[in-house]
């Protein structure tokens, strides 16, 4: 139970306090003994950071790396590159420097411009070998963080148990890389968000064109085609920026190649080259992949790379954890739905741990540092004596050094190992199944054997939750979507109005139909009267009449149905917006038919027909025969 309800499909009003889970292996066995149960799955929902810092930052790592490790070739590749972006920026910034007015311009807008304007000079580098400690230092604090780029992504993931969701979950599929490692922790990114947030922006626009071109759009008449080839067009730096000096030779001569010209500027020949139209699209979309995008770093996550996630737990407190990414997945048929493909998945434990869940490895974790650090427990009544000392006939000359220099709870303590051997131990640990069911659990799915199965199995499990006193707030799929499941609810109504409009025109038709038949058959009708027939008789004779025209030309209009529903069943019909596209279960609806549908189409049509002919057979049986064989 929690103050608010769980929503799979959250708006931005939408809380996140759905509460917990109370002894989820108890509840566990418990609920999967029901009937038509076929597994519970742990799960929880939050959002979260993944930062990564601009290409600047990303460079300057790459040259600690080969300097700490004696890798020449790196450390220059790395080096030389540095001073090519500074230059760049510098070129960037003096634009926005012309116009700039400096006397309500941020002052520390104008110190970053001339900081990157001091590290672009050539003398600057000139001795950069000799004082790499000092001019790396001034390159992380004063230049990198006026250089272009974004230093974090946001994620909205689940934590769960990443084997069990695999096993009953029949459209998860990997897409890339690898399934995490069983009771490892690790990390999944969904295929379509890999694609549409990590990877390059560049590219994935030039991905958006393309397939709009396969659909027929033009770049005259398609407004998202023409912003995009716009955008690629400014934003020359995505591409420029990412490459060192033999790189820039090589795409140089590429794009000189392709666009015929001579012009030495890579930026203007990146520009030019981004003017596509659909006659020179596809060639220019392969030299973007074939040549230049081999370059560039195409994701700003890589699958293996060991990533940091923060968060804010949920007494609001600030968070991270360190995961590796083993690879991207996908749902079948889903690949281009924005709602399955928008929630990653997480480890249960770093779950936990991201959450603000006391966890046994966070426990672990606060015993370490207690041992190594030298702190003990202290009883509530001993704390002012422990803080302030029992006066000054008690103080040690530990207590009085510290008194006089100061204390420093991490003194002596090195919290950067500390830190990395418990990142190693993380990474390296197997847990077991009872570890990922003994922990704190936000919510659950239940899977069943039978969709069917739905409203007596939520019954069963409420029923449970009563006698326990679990405290479940039980939904069934649609009421956990949210808004989707409402669009849904919506849909239905929408159906059911327009079936029953067709019907009560058809009713409508039938009836006026039936009472003009009988009006031209008066005189047929009075003598039949007259020569005996029963009320009864006429009356039957007319149901008859129209239950025979119910009957064939029902099932004449069920065959039709049927060849319609048969043909729709092999093209599909095609969904036009993601929304469809998750309700559909795929870009195409293939809809089916059971024996159940025709019977139940072709008794409605005869109970429709029945009852329009009910009042014109009543008609015929009050005509009085006199009446009728006298009338003209």
């Amino acid at each position: 139970s929690g103050k608010d309800k769980l929503v799979l499909f959250p708006s931005p009003v939408d809380g996140t306090d759905f509460g917990q889970l109370k002894d989820f292996p108890t509840l566990r066995k418990e609920i999967e003994a029901i009937d038509q149960v076929e597994a519970v799955i742990p799960m929880g929902f939050a959002f979260a950071f993944v930062f990564g810092g601009n290409l600047l930052d990303i460079r300057l790592q790459a040259l600690h790396d080969g300097h700490d490790n004696s890798d020449r070739k790196k450390y220059v590749a790395a080096r030389d590159h540095i001073q090519r972006i500074v230059k760049l920026l510098s070129r960037d910034l003096k634009n926005l420097e012309e116009i700039m007015d400096e006397s309500n311009a941020d002052k520390a807008m104008i110190e970053g411009i001339k900081n990157v304007r001091t590290a672009a000079a050539d003398v600057w580098w000139a001795d950069f070998d000799a004082n790499f400690a000092e001019k790396v230092v001034f390159l992380e604090n004063k230049v990198a963080r006026m250089a272009i780029g974004e230093d974090f992504i946001p994620m909205r993931y689940m934590g769960t148990d990443p084997e069990r969701f695999k096993e009953h979950f029949s459209r998860f599929e990997i897409a890339e890389g690898g399934m995490i490692p069983k009771g490892k922790r690790g990390f999944l990114i969904a295929k379509w968000y890999y694609e549409e947030m990590v990877k390059h922006k560049t590219a994935r626009r030039l991905d958006k064109m393309k397939d709009l071109l396969a659909d027929g759009s033009t770049f005259e008449v398609d407004d998202k085609l023409r912003n995009m080839r716009s955008k690629n067009k400014r934003q020359y730096k995505e591409i420029t920026y990412q490459l060192d000096d033999p790189a820039a030779n090589v795409v140089r001569a590429a794009l000189q190649k392709d666009l015929a010209s001579k012009e030495s500027d890579l930026a203007k020949l990146v520009e030019a080259f981004m003017d596509m139209d659909e006659d020179n699209f596809q060639a220019r979309y392969d030299v973007f992949y074939g040549v230049i995008a081999p370059h560039l770093q195409m994701y700003r996550i890589k699958i293996g790379d060991t990533i940091t996630i923060r968060g804010v737990a949920k007494g609001g407190y600030p968070t991270s954890v360190n995961v590796k990414v083993y690879g991207t997945f996908r749902f079948k048929s889903l690949e281009k739905s924005a709602m399955a493909g928008v929630v990653n998945i997480m480890d249960i434990h770093s779950f936990r741990e991201l959450y603000g869940h006391l966890t046994a490895d966070k426990e672990e974790e606060i015993k370490a540092i207690q041992a190594t650090s030298g702190v003990t427990d202290i009883k509530r009544d001993d704390a002012e004596d422990a803080l302030f000392g029992g006066g000054d006939e008690d103080e040690t000359p530990v207590a009085a050094e510290a008194t006089a220099t100061g204390f420093d709870e991490f003194a002596g303590v090195d919290m950067q190992a500390g830190a990395a051997a418990y990142a190693q131990r993380l990474e390296n640990r197997i847990y077991t199944q009872d570890d990922v069911d003994s922990g704190i659990v936000n919510n659950a799915a239940v899977i069943l054997t039978k969709r069917d199965a739905i409203p007596a199995a939520m019954a069963a499990i409420k029923a449970k939750s009563v006698r326990s006193g679990w405290g479940l707030n039980v939904m069934d799929w649609r009421e956990a979507s949210g808004n989707v499941g409402r669009f849904i609810g919506v849909i239905y109504i929408v159906l059911l109005v327009a079936i029953l409009g067709v019907y009560g025109v058809a009713l409508f038709i039938i009836n006026n139909s039936m009472v003009m038949a009988t009006m031209e058959r008066t005189r047929e009708i009075g003598t039949m009267r007259a020569i005996g027939a029963q009320r009864r008789t006429i009356l039957g004779m007319f149901l008859t009449e129209s239950l025979t025209l119910g009957i064939f030309f029902g099932a004449l209009g069920t065959a039709l149905g049927v060849a319609i529903v048969g043909y729709l069943g092999s093209v599909g019909i095609p969904a036009t917006h993601d929304m469809l596209v998750f309700l559909f279960g795929g870009p195409r609806l293939y809809p089916t038919l059971e024996a159940i549908h025709i019977v139940v189409a072709v008794g409605l049509v005869l109970l429709v027909t029945t009852i329009s002919s009910l009042y014109p057979a009543y008609l015929a049986t009050c005509v009085p025969p006199v009446e009728a064989m006298s009338e003209e």
